[in-house]
């Protein structure tokens, strides 16, 4: 299938364009009390395949001189929903240089486009928006005629963790290897939906794991993963209370350092699975892993509003952000939202 308009091309992008995706993703930021910049490394497309089993990445280009204007695409994942594997397609968003934003006229044409390049890959799709992303949120949550319906599904938080100093644990944590993650990780993750039907569905297989035991009995799993060569936070601005608190020594205070303006954050980020949701074990995890990290400016995990272990954070000082999670469908009759409700949502942050 080709992309039909008059003024823009729309094509698979390919490891030559790697330039051009850079160019775009550094020609804005998401603003805020902290303006961040999302990077991707020197190869993008190796980091956006490293989140799923395909990507589907999409080049934006004005005819007559083909520049490139603007990027989007579907990572395709597979996930439970309720206790079926299903084919998931996480839409990455569509971004558009500034000067280009109100020339771009073909958004509905471009969604169709991306629809109909994937849909044989993807049993549903879903897709996240920054909290402090008015723009986009003003323009997906509304119903408009040849756009795809965005179905809330629930709110995300991310934690950002100071590394370092903390508790001795109640229970034993130490490394585990990786089958014996992956067996506690299965049993667990079909409880829930849109969980991975495995640690090596995507780069998830590259990460340190932790067990958490009682009498030698694995109660729960953590990971530990440096994601830094593929994918960067860069901090552009701090303003309001975060242009104060930015010049303090957090860290002392058991907050998580704030990075230099213009400098790429020194994170890992960090997920959990412990057995019946059990807080003392999460938090006991979490600590420890917070514990074992190699000094960082902050570790992050992310959780969405439902989760019981939430409250976990109520004992550790943390700064944190918030995204909204959507099904994404272009069939009014699809009844996968109501699915999808069925049981607890986890996600990995490491992969939003």
């Amino acid at each position: 299938m080709s992309f039909q308009n008059k003024r823009f091309t729309l094509t698979r992008a390919e490891k030559k364009d790697a330039a051009d995706i850079e160019k775009i993703m550094k020609s804005g930021s998401f603003r805020g009390g902290i303006e961040v910049q999302y990077l991707r490394g020197k190869d993008p497309l190796v980091s956006f395949e490293k989140e799923g089993t395909e990507a589907f990445m999409y080049i934006l280009r004005e005819k007559e001189h083909g520049e490139a204007v603007g990027m989007g695409g579907c990572i395709i994942r597979p996930a439970f929903v309720n206790g079926e594997i299903r084919r998931a397609g996480y839409l990455t968003g569509l971004k558009v240089i500034p000067e280009y934003q109100r020339r771009v006229l073909c958004i509905p044409e471009i969604y169709r486009f991306l629809y109909e390049e994937t849909k044989a890959h993807v049993d549903f799709y879903y897709s996240s928006i920054l909290k402090e992303n008015v723009a986009a949120l003003l323009l997906l949550e509304k119903r408009h005629k040849n756009m795809p319906e965005y179905r809330f599904l629930d709110t995300y938080t991310v934690y950002f963790c100071k590394t370092g100093n903390f508790k001795i644990a109640n229970y034993q944590v130490a490394k585990c290897d990786f089958s014996q993650a992956e067996e506690f990780y299965i049993k667990e993750a079909q409880k829930y939906n849109l969980t991975y039907p495995s640690l090596s569905s995507n780069d998830l297989k590259n990460a340190d794991f932790y067990g958490i035991y009682e009498n030698s009995q694995l109660l729960g799993i953590g990971y530990l993963l440096n994601q830094q060569e593929y994918k960067e936070y860069v901090i552009k601005n701090y303003s309001g209370v975060y242009k104060y608190i930015s010049k303090f020594p957090t860290r002392l205070l058991k907050y998580p350092s704030f990075p230099k303006e213009n400098h790429s954050a020194d994170y890992t980020s960090m997920g959990i699975m412990v057995k019946d949701n059990n807080i003392e074990l999460a938090y006991e995890m979490i600590v420890q892993l917070l514990k074992n990290s190699p000094e960082r400016d902050f570790i992050m995990l992310g959780l969405l509003e439902k989760d019981p272990l939430n409250k976990v954070f109520s004992r550790i000082k943390n700064i944190k952000y918030q995204s909204r999670i959507y099904h994404v469908t272009w069939d009014k009759e699809d009844k996968t939202t109501d699915e999808l409700k069925e049981a607890l949502l986890k996600l990995e942050v490491a992969f939003l």
